[in-house]
């Protein structure tokens, strides 16, 4: 991370002017396949999916739940000052790629790419007409938000974004029970290693909290809560 990131990358919105929404609002409906986003309403000259894409490759190597504990996360490494600015609760790497890729969205049609400074350069970002922003429960097409296409996770997928398969700082618990993570999948992967009958599907739900609690009990490591993978349980499950 560039070292004049930290304090001030970030910063709330200003509300768009009028001339902003009426761009928004204009031109042909497009999709755009292949680039990981669809778009609705892109004028000429807008930052397309691709520009997103671009970005958070090259922010947090496209993982969405990437949390490294620097004060930024999620795939365009927010700042929880700037995420809260934007409106929405929680950690940025806790949030869906799909709340993830509209904060982006709403950050850029605020400042542009200057809150990328460093990758939007590198990436060669420089459309800089408004981005399509969704607003929940609305009908008009020309404002659907920014939707990611995103191929369905596999136990392939999992391991490729996990990498080295090494603890990465989010603690599995019951609030993960209805989200697809690549992290809950390796670790249910390791457990039906150990013979342990589970569904691997990515959900920490209630099933997958009771083999942790299980498996915790069995071999007296422990996370602090019954029911969790954290770094200690991660260790002896998908590390050894």
């Amino acid at each position: 991370m560039p070292s004049g990131r930290r304090g001030g990358k970030h910063r709330a919105p200003q509300a768009p002017s009028a001339a902003g929404r009426i761009l928004r609002t204009t031109g042909a409906v497009t999709a755009i396949v292949g680039s990981g986003l669809a778009v609705t309403a892109a004028p000429a000259g807008a930052a397309t999916a691709g520009d997103f894409a671009k970005l958070r490759q090259c922010e947090s190597g496209g993982n969405y739940s990437i949390n490294t504990g620097n004060g930024f996360s999620g795939a365009y490494q927010f700042d929880d000052q700037t995420w809260h600015g934007l409106g929405y609760s929680g950690r940025p790497y806790q949030a869906s790629p799909a709340t993830q890729d509209e904060a982006a969205a709403k950050l850029y049609n605020s400042r542009g790419w200057q809150p990328w400074p460093s990758c939007a350069r590198k990436m060669g970002l420089t459309n800089n007409g408004p981005a399509s922003v969704g607003s929940s429960g609305s009908g008009d097409v020309v404002e659907q938000a920014l939707t990611p296409v995103e191929p369905p996770m596999t136990l392939d997928r999992a391991r490729q974004e996990m990498g080295d398969n090494s603890y990465k700082g989010t603690v599995l618990n019951a609030g993960y029970g209805d989200d697809v993570r690549p992290d809950a999948f390796v670790w249910q992967a390791a457990m039906r290693n150990k013979s342990f009958m589970l569904t691997v599907d990515g959900k920490f739900g209630p099933q997958s909290q009771g083999i942790a609690a299980l498996y915790s009990y069995l071999t007296r490591v422990s996370d602090g809560q019954p029911g969790t993978v954290g770094q200690n349980l991660w260790n002896v499950t998908v590390r050894s």
